[in-house]
């Protein structure tokens, strides 16, 4: 069995509590990735679990996005 770290057993309790369809802790548990990815930028680290931060970026901006948990850009151009 291959052995994750951190941001992917992070990344699989925010998708298990979306399917559970508690939308508050999943945006919290999102939260804590950004915090994993704000360090590992900090680090420079360029990959994390064989992903690289960039893509894990994506995934959980975009996870945020669906949850409706980020605000519009228009209001703020």
């Amino acid at each position: 069995m291959k052995k994750v770290g951190k941001i992917t057993n992070t990344w699989k309790r925010a998708i298990q509590q979306i399917r559970l369809n508690q939308f508050n802790e999943a945006i919290e548990t999102l939260d804590e990735c950004l915090l994993i990815l704000t360090i590992a930028t900090e680090d420079n680290t360029e990959e994390l679990d064989g992903v690289t931060v960039d893509l894990w970026k994506t995934r959980v901006w975009v996870k945020l996005e669906d949850l409706d948990a980020v605000p519009a850009y228009d209001q703020y151009i």
